[in-house]
C-alpha cells in the first residue's frame, strides 16, 4: 500500500514536469515563434494552427544550422588568427612549429 502511494506521487510529479516541458517547448518556443513570423503576412492566422507550428519548427532548424555554421567559422577564424593553418579535410587547426 505505501509503495503504491509513493509510486503514484512520483508518477504524478513526472507527468507534471513532462507536461510543463512540452507546454514550454511546443507552445512558447515553436508555436510562439511561428506565430510572430507568420502574423505580419496573414492577419487571420490561428495561433494554435498547423502552419504556425511547422513554420516555428522550420525557423528553429534554420537557427540551429546557422549557429553551427557560425561556430565553424569562428573556429577557423581563431585558428588563422593564432598563426595556424586550418586543414579542411581533417577539420583541425595545424600550428607550425618554428
Amino acid at each position: 500500500m505505501p509503495g503504491e502511494i509513493v509510486g503514484e506521487v512520483f508518477s504524478g510529479i513526472f507527468r507534471f514536469i513532462f507536461r510543463l516541458f512540452v507546454e514550454v517547448i511546443v507552445e512558447i518556443f515553436i508555436k510562439g515563434l511561428g506565430y510572430l513570423i507568420y502574423r505580419p503576412f496573414n492577419k487571420n492566422v490561428d495561433p494554435d494552427g498547423f502552419r504556425v507550428a511547422i513554420l516555428g519548427l522550420v525557423i528553429w532548424v534554420l537557427i540551429f544550422f546557422a549557429a553551427y555554421e557560425i561556430m565553424a567559422f569562428i573556429e577557423i577564424d581563431s585558428c588563422l588568427d593564432s598563426g595556424g593553418s586550418y586543414n579542411y579535410q581533417l577539420d583541425s587547426c595545424e600550428q607550425s612549429i618554428n
